[in-house]
């Protein structure tokens, strides 16, 4: 969606132009060749988790237009990952280089889930676009899920049809849905309920959007209310547009994060990361993921947690 000029000028950093259609883009920073000597961090971790808490807290409806989805200021923009001998966890999949898009999860007071993908236990967490630091990336999401969209297998970037239901799976706005409540009617209208994930449409939020795109996120939003307790335990699904392989140090990464047992993983990350941007340092951050539909999650910084 076009930012206005206004918004433009005033906040410095709010995206420009359209992106293409289905596909999407990312933007390229200007100091694209740049490479990290040895950096601190921007902030400090303790900074970090406050500014977590408080995007986790602030469930505003927009970011000041209709043009502009909340996401790209409030909320936790997050994608669990497993370490692995050879690959770098902030590195796009073989998947997603080919389809274009990039599973993550948005994580907010309104926007609550219990568990990450296949149980995962760690992963990285973006910067809000409207908070990207000079020098990074900012990358376009495309679609919004309210539960697990099952992406893996939808027409590329990952927001269309899913096989199971070619022609009832696409964008939302493809098959005249707007609202939450549509969505829902849509929901209960599946043939088979164990299906329904495959079956619901996503949230159109790309840049194209314009006037409509902060409405269609937050529909998502009220979707995931209306869903009930039922679908707490599973979280829901964001696609990014796809971004470079072998980039670590354009990435928009606030910080690197765990939660249970996922310590170890993090430090992983947290050396493969520092390792290969000339000793760039992102902190460790371990979340508690609410345990009920009533909590709400927590964002703590512990020295102890940290290689660097």
């Amino acid at each position: 969606m076009n930012r206005n000029l206004a918004l433009t000028l005033l906040l410095s950093m709010a995206l420009a132009g359209c992106l293409s259609p289905e596909q999407g883009q990312v933007k390229t920073p200007s100091d694209m060749g740049a490479t990290g000597a040895a950096s601190s961090v921007a902030q400090s971790g303790s900074q970090v988790a406050a500014d977590l808490t408080a995007r986790y807290n602030d469930v505003r409806i927009d970011c000041g237009s209709a043009s502009t989805p909340a996401f790209l200021c409030s909320g936790v923009i997050l994608r669990s990952t497993v370490p692995g001998p050879g690959y770098s966890t902030w590195n796009p999949s073989p998947h997603s280089q080919q389809s274009g898009g990039v599973s993550f999860s948005y994580l907010r007071k309104d926007a609550k889930f219990q568990n990450l993908l296949f149980g995962q236990n760690s992963g990285l967490i973006f910067n809000p676009i409207l908070a990207t630091p000079p020098g990074k990336l900012k990358i376009e999401i495309l679609c919004a899920y309210p539960i697990d969209g099952w992406s893996q297998l939808r027409d590329k970037p990952g927001c269309g049809g899913h096989p199971y239901y070619p022609t009832q799976s696409l964008r939302c706005q493809t098959l005249g849905i707007t609202t939450a409540e549509q969505w829902m009617a849509h929901w209960r209208a599946v043939p088979t309920p164990g299906n329904g994930p495959a079956y619901q449409c996503s949230f159109d939020v790309r840049d194209s959007m314009n006037n409509l795109g902060a409405d269609s996120f937050y529909q998502s939003i009220r979707v995931r209310n209306m869903l009930g307790d039922s679908w707490f335990h599973q979280h829901n699904e964001l696609i990014l547009a796809t971004w470079p392989q072998n980039v670590p140090q354009q990435l928009p990464i606030q910080a690197f994060f765990y939660i249970n047992d996922g310590l170890a993983n993090a430090r992983h990350d947290q050396r493969d990361f520092y390792n290969h941007t000339g000793g760039m340092v992102v902190p460790i951050i371990k979340i508690v993921l609410p345990s009920t539909p009533s909590a709400n999650a927590t964002f703590n910084f512990s020295q102890a947690d940290q290689l660097y």
